[in-house]
This record gives structure tokens, C-alpha cells and sequence, in this order.
């Protein structure tokens, strides 16, 4: 019993994104920490460094073979669900976990939207484009709300800037909620385009 899961996350490359993801975020704590001496991560970088922590995990939502997702026994998206909001929790808990060390990237409830939202994002980009071309959605929209760091505004602005909203900004909650909804629902019925066979076994 207790081998499904492992194999699971083997096939999956789990422990490569872990690992890619909490070496981005150690890279930039212990940057931060070095060269500053106050703990309080801007706005930009924040989100920067969130989006970098969610992009691995865009390559773990596929496995090495398309038509074993089809013919598995056991419905596949409850399961692929559950495998992208742990993706989510992974990438929430590194950044929260900076902080001992000399790097805070916001109050928990941004980093947990913030989580969040970026999450619904690479799960659209896998339904969308696949697994391998999951991580370009959340980095570009990181990247603008990098380069345009004010919150505040008109409605329209605080969805578009959600990233590097207050805490206490419905709009942007609303906003990585809804992201995260569909991402979750769009990757569980579909991954991606379908792929033919041969063509699978060329990309192994």
C-alpha cells in the first residue's frame, strides 16, 4: 500500500521540483539576509521569488507516459486536485519558513494567496499547454506585478496587481481564490493538448 504514493511521486520528479524549488528560495534568502539588514522582503522580489518557487512544480503535473493517465483504474482527478493544492502548501511553507532566517516575504495570509493564485496558474498552464509549459504564466504575471509594485487603486488594478496587494484587499483574495478554482478544475478534467503515442515515446 505504501508503495503507490512513492512510486507516484517518482514518476512525477517530486522530489527534483522540491528540491529546485527550495534552493530558489534559499538562494534568495540568504542574498537577502546577507547584503540587508532588515528581515522585510519588497513587494517586487516577494513576488518574484514566490513565482520562482511555484514554476517546478509545473513539470510534476504530468507523468512520463500521457496514456497511463488514461487508463488508469482509479479516477485521476480527484487525485490530480489533491496534487496541485500540495504543490501550493509546498511553495506557501518555503517562503514562510525564510523567515528565521533573515528573510520575510510578507504576512502569511499574502503568502497564502499569493501561493495560492500562482498555483491556479500553473494548473491552467498545464491544462492549457501541458505540464512542460506550465511555468510561463505565473513567472510573466509575477514579473509585472513586480515592475508595477503599487497597491491600491481601482478595482480593475487591485485583480490585475493582486500579487502585491494589502492583506486586507478583497479584490485581490477574490482574484487568487478564483485562479485557484479554476486551475484546480481545469487540471483535473485535462492536462494539456492530447498526445499521440509516438509522440510520447520521442519526448522519453
Amino acid at each position: 500500500m505504501t508503495r503507490g504514493p512513492w512510486l507516484y511521486l517518482r514518476s512525477r520528479r517530486v522530489a527534483f521540483a522540491v528540491a529546485g524549488s527550495a534552493g530558489g528560495v534559499a538562494l534568495v534568502t540568504a542574498a537577502w539576509s546577507g547584503l540587508m539588514s532588515r528581515a522585510d522582503v519588497p513587494a517586487g522580489l516577494a513576488v518574484l521569488t514566490a513565482a520562482m518557487a511555484a514554476a517546478p512544480f509545473g513539470s510534476t503535473l504530468a507523468g512520463p507516459d500521457p496514456a497511463l493517465d488514461r487508463t488508469a483504474a482509479l479516477p485521476w482527478p480527484p487525485r490530480r486536485g489533491a496534487h496541485l493544492l500540495a504543490c501550493g502548501l509546498v511553495v506557501a511553507a518555503l517562503l514562510l519558513a525564510a523567515r528565521p532566517f533573515g528573510a520575510d516575504f510578507g504576512p502569511a495570509w499574502v503568502v497564502l494567496r499569493n501561493a495560492a493564485g500562482l498555483t491556479g496558474l500553473i494548473g491552467l498552464g498545464a491544462a492549457v499547454a501541458g505540464a512542460r509549459a506550465a511555468w510561463p504564466a505565473p513567472v510573466a504575471w509575477a514579473a509585472f506585478a513586480a515592475f508595477l509594485p503599487a497597491p491600491g487603486g481601482p478595482r480593475w488594478r487591485q485583480a490585475a496587481l493582486w500579487m502585491v496587494q494589502d492583506p486586507s484587499s478583497r479584490v485581490a483574495a477574490l482574484t487568487a481564490v478564483v485562479l485557484l478554482l479554476a486551475g484546480v478544475a481545469a487540471y483535473a478534467v485535462r492536462v494539456g493538448p492530447q498526445v499521440a503515442p509516438v509522440e510520447a515515446a520521442m519526448d522519453q
